[in-house]
């Protein structure tokens, strides 16, 4: 999604700010989604933390080396180990382009030493808005502010703009409309899989690549899952498109860029994608699934972080 790396990036850095406690797996709950989002994400973080995915990413095995790498930078740097330390993390906004959006932070968290952390940064300043405090920043590359709420004890807010966080207070006060109750929202949630632990949905798109381009202008929505049993993970992405004649192009596409992937490089984290997805069509929809041993998804995922 379109400039949300700096978003997203402070989202991955708060996810570190938790401190410990013996947590429940959390799937996805709508009624703390807006009614009016365009996309959502979902990581229940415990279903994860006890996948064999996780386990082997978390060893730093081979391709691996990175994820272990930035676990160990935070567990040393504030003395916790994330992937016990949360309950789950939602992101959600209700633009396909641009950079707002919310992501909502559940676990058993340290207000002290969040706020502690984010006093540090450069233009800090707090107000109150009704009972709730509000912080905000600026980011130190891009100058950009981003803002932070504790709703309660054990959810933190993080927007990109003062009134995405306000908002999503609101819709969890009950004063707005969320997703559970809403008759109108049109996003394409996929069936919870056992196991399951990240779910995405999207209405919409804005691709900034050619390819991006290619694939995604004419598809409507989008879904993807993953989930791991007894060490197999399944994955499935589910692409929407505004016609069966366009479905045929994105295959052809699809097929084409897993193709020259490994003739590329066999080692890019595309042509690991190709070697363990199906890719298939019926009518409008497009699907590409995946159905492997967790090590082989956690080389996939490996590879994916030491391309970046």
């Amino acid at each position: 999604m379109t400039n949300k790396t700096l978003f997203f990036k402070w989202t991955a850095i708060t996810l570190f700010f938790s401190i410990t406690g013996t947590l429940t797996a959390a799937p996805l709950s709508k009624s703390q989604v807006p009614a009016d989002s365009k996309w959502v994400m979902h990581l229940d973080m415990n279903q994860f933390a006890s996948s064999q995915t996780c386990h082997i990413l978390a060893a730093g095995q081979g391709d691996a080396k990175r994820f272990q790498t930035m676990l160990n930078h935070y567990r040393t740097l504030l003395g916790i180990d994330p992937l016990k330390d949360i309950t789950s993390l939602t992101l959600f906004g209700n633009e396909v382009t641009g950079n707002r959006g919310v992501a909502l932070i559940s676990g058993s968290l340290d207000s002290k030493q969040i706020t502690q952390q984010f006093s540090t940064y450069p233009q800090y300043s707090t107000k109150k808005n009704g009972r709730l405090t509000i912080q905000t920043w600026s980011d130190k590359t891009s100058g950009k502010p981003l803002w932070a709420s504790f709703y309660n004890s054990r959810q933190l807010i993080l927007a990109s703009d003062e009134f995405s966080l306000l908002n999503s207070a609101w819709v969890l006060d009950g004063e707005k409309p969320n997703l559970a109750a809403s008759k109108t929202s049109s996003l394409p949630f996929p069936s919870v899989q056992p196991g399951s632990f990240f779910t995405a949905v999207t209405k919409g798109y804005s691709g900034t690549s050619p390819t991006q381009a290619m694939i995604l202008r004419n598809t409507e929505s989008a879904n993807m899952q993953l989930a791991e049993n007894s060490g197999l993970v399944d994955g499935a992405i589910l692409l929407n498109a505004d016609s069966p004649e366009t479905a045929v192009q994105i295959q052809q596409i699809l097929n084409g860029l897993m193709v020259s992937a490994g003739f590329t490089d066999a080692e890019s984290p595309l042509a690991k994608l190709a070697e363990l997805s199906t890719i298939s069509r019926n009518g409008n929809t497009m699907s590409l699934k995946i159905h492997c041993p967790a090590s082989e998804a956690a080389g996939l995922v490996g590879a994916a972080l030491l391309s970046k």
